[in-house]
């Protein structure tokens, strides 16, 4: 029988067809380097790329962020405090 939790942290499986034969053999060297399987590695990877935000998702930001809309003289009073 499974643990209902179970399934929250362990992952789905992932297949990529098509891996250049230069791609993957770099993957591979750079596993080695590090003394993990090719797996392990790859996620390793694949985690610090989606940790890290795009471009876009970057100029974003500020306009993703809540709240009322400042009038330009509140932006001035507000600089103006900051340097006091």
């Amino acid at each position: 029988m499974h643990c209902a939790c179970y399934h929250s942290w362990v992952g789905r499986p992932l297949q990529i067809r098509n891996v250049p034969e230069p791609v993957l053999e770099t993957l591979r060297e750079r596993a080695d380097e590090v003394h993990k399987s090719l797996a392990a590695y790859v996620l390793e990877v694949l985690t610090q790329h989606v940790a890290t935000k795009s471009m876009p998702q970057v100029l974003a930001g500020p306009r993703l962020r809540r709240g009322k809309q400042l009038a330009s003289r509140e932006i001035l009073d507000l600089i103006s405090r900051g340097r006091r």
